[in-house]
């Protein structure tokens, strides 16, 4: 074969060898959190969500939704349901508690069963002391997330009696639900100095999704503030959920503190995470 035309053949397949590698990387379900709307109409959120290229939702406050009508935005927006941010407790009244959930495990059975996620409540010293509590408890939980076929994810948060990835891995190992699972979101962990590798790794078989935050400053006087606003290196990240074959959804949270500020515009907070964000998990 001439050598210049050999050169050209073997670039090509070069490039067809790296356009195969690309292609073959995950692209992960890359939701926005409604919470980041908080008193939107639905179709303003649905269809800001869409035109920003987001990939998927995770809805914010259940009791208030009507399933058919998010259903038809879904459809209509070609965005599906991630997950239900719920805020539900394995202290305090257990009835009241399995009630919530339930109502909000019945939403997700209407609306595509997405992962209903929530925090757990309690303080760190706590824990040694009230984990057979929640371990009992979770158990329950778990009965029924399997009645309605629906996962449910904890998330380990500081300053919450679960605070570790190896507490809320510990749990779900010893339950042994396929609807039991984790919410992982480092910025909990990056707070306590751990590093994300060792923390991702410590989870992973346990996590149905993840949500992403950044914070600035230290506890106790941390503040949590948008993805690509504090240290966490994202390209890092998903280079490294790419080499642990990490398949689920990432959501974007947007904390209480960052809906606090005098100045907090939802329109201006999905831009800025779909600009500088967005991009590394493609």
């Amino acid at each position: 074969m001439d050598p210049d035309v050999e050169g050209i053949a073997n670039q090509v397949i070069t490039r067809r060898a790296i356009f195969a590698a690309l292609a073959a990387q995950p692209s992960w379900p890359f939701a926005f959190s409604f919470k980041g709307y908080l008193n939107w109409p639905l179709e303003r959120a649905f269809a800001l969500t869409a035109q920003l290229g987001y990939t998927g939702v995770e809805l914010f406050e259940p009791a208030k939704l009507n399933p058919k009508e998010v259903r038809e935005l879904s459809r209509k927006h070609k965005l599906p349901i991630i997950s239900i941010m719920e805020d539900l407790k394995l202290t305090g009244d257990e009835a009241k508690n399995l009630q919530q959930l339930e109502s909000s495990l019945k939403l997700a059975k209407e609306i595509g069963r997405p992962i209903v996620e929530t925090v757990v409540g309690a303080k760190p010293e706590d824990w040694p002391a009230i984990r057979p509590q929640f371990l009992a408890r979770l158990k329950h939980w778990a009965q029924l997330a399997e009645k309605y076929k629906t996962a449910v994810a904890i998330k380990a948060h500081i300053g919450s009696a679960l605070h570790l990835p190896e507490q809320a891995a510990g749990l779900c190992q010893q339950i042994n639900s396929n609807y039991l699972k984790i919410n992982y979101d480092y910025s909990h962990f990056q707070l306590q100095k751990l590093p994300l590798e060792q923390t991702l790794k410590t989870a992973l078989s346990h996590i149905a999704m993840i949500h992403i935050k950044d914070s600035t400053g230290a506890p106790p006087n941390h503040r949590f503030v948008l993805p690509g606003e504090g240290t966490i290196d994202y390209t890092r990240y998903a280079a490294l959920l790419r080499e642990l074959s990490y398949t689920g959804p990432i959501v974007v949270e947007v904390s209480t503190h960052v809906l606090q500020q005098r100045n907090y515009n939802p329109e201006t907070a999905a831009r800025f995470v779909a600009g500088t964000v967005l991009p590394k998990f493609r």
